[in-house]
């Protein structure tokens, strides 16, 4: 509790506000705390928004927004500089949605493990548009929190526990082929598009390489030095560094309606083979030669799989992550998701997504909880 004086009050935030306040104080050194134990105040404040007034606020950066929904997507996503997103789909209590967007040093705060039905209660964002959608993109002031219990938004949790329960991921998707990613690349697309295809792992490009490194230093790609018969990497900048290597499969996939060459990534390749690049190199591999695919690598091929992928404006197909397929995977249809056509810019796809260049992982800074 601020006691005496030591501090001025003067007008309130004008940019970036988190609260909506008449007056700021300016604290001076003088100024005095004093503990209050007896007090019965919440360690987080919340002013949840609805969503017919976020439109309003799309060109007003003056307030922050907190939002509160359900869960009904949650995947990563590449952007055409190779950045990865966290994008997190929320329904409201009258089931209309909104995409939270969270920049890569946010990212974490919503991670692989939030699924459809989760309830996110998100602060300070800011209100934007992209393809049409309303989002809410992550600010340094962003806090999340994933099936929160706090008394002071139970009537809010009851509401959205109390909507229809989700089909199970899985059951409904709606499959694109081939053929329709194809078509769609003759299409002249100005944007990355998401599909989710059922194929099979027809063949690995071993002459292309399985795999690069990343300086721990600066992050850059690292450069293989042949040294007697042994294969460094080394950085053009920096000496004494540990290697992160990545995954980077080139394959030929297949389906009923054709083939295409296509790029696994990191996640993906993790997810099939549930075993990281690094211990692959070190403990798999019988070579560090990377084009000299390991036999555990080599396996996947003939195997068919529910494929998360992103076709770029150049025509390249990536696979963002990959799936077993359910056993009732509805195939007949060639929509990415429900209610859209795979040739019209669709709405991403409900898996994650990585990016088409490597970076690293930077995790943001623990914040304190949001304003008393």
């Amino acid at each position: 509790m601020l006691q005496g004086g030591g501090y001025i009050a003067t007008g309130p935030r004008t940019y970036m506000a988190t609260v909506d306040h008449a007056a700021s104080l300016v604290i001076g050194r003088k100024a005095r705390f004093d503990p209050a134990p007896n007090l019965s105040i919440p360690t987080v404040y919340f002013n949840f928004a609805t969503y017919d007034t976020l439109n309003r606020r799309i060109k007003d950066a003056r307030l922050l927004t907190d939002y509160i929904g359900r869960v009904k997507a949650n995947y990563l996503q590449s952007t055409s500089t190779g950045k990865r997103l966290r994008k997190t789909l929320l329904q409201d209590e009258m089931k209309k949605e909104v995409e939270i967007t969270l920049w890569p040093e946010m990212r974490h705060l919503i991670g692989d493990d939030v699924i459809p039905g989760h309830i996110v209660a998100i602060t300070s964002t800011m209100v934007t548009e992209h393809n049409g959608r309303l989002q809410l993109e992550s600010t340094y002031l962003t806090t999340i929190f994933i099936n929160p219990d706090m008394p002071q938004m139970i009537d809010h949790i009851n509401r959205l526990r109390a909507l229809p329960a989700m089909e199970p991921t899985g059951t409904n998707e709606q499959i694109a082929t081939l053929q329709d990613l194809k078509l769609s690349s003759q299409q002249n697309i100005q944007s990355s598009r998401n599909f989710i295809c059922k194929a099979k792992i027809k063949q690995i490009h071993e002459n292309r390489g399985w795999y690069y490194g990343l300086c721990s230093k600066c992050s850059n790609k690292l450069y293989p030095q042949q040294e007697n018969d042994k294969l460094n990497f080394v950085c053009k900048d920096d000496d004494n560094i540990i290697p992160n290597f990545r995954y980077c499969v080139n394959a030929t996939i297949e389906d009923t309606t054709g083939s295409a060459d296509t790029v696994f990534f990191n996640e993906s390749m993790q997810a099939i083979l549930n075993i990281s690049c690094g211990d692959m190199v070190t403990k798999h591999a019988e070579t560090t030669n990377p084009k000299i695919v390991p036999q555990l690598i080599r396996s996947i091929t003939d195997t068919t799989r529910l494929l998360n992928l992103t076709l770029k404006p150049d025509g390249q197909i990536v696979v963002n992550n990959v799936r077993d397929v359910p056993s009732t995977t509805e195939t007949q249809s060639t929509s990415t998701v429900p209610g859209t056509s795979a040739f019209t810019p669709t709405t991403p796809v409900p898996k994650p997504a990585i990016s088409k260049r490597p970076i690293t992982e930077t995790l943001g800074t623990d914040k304190k909880m949001k304003r008393t």
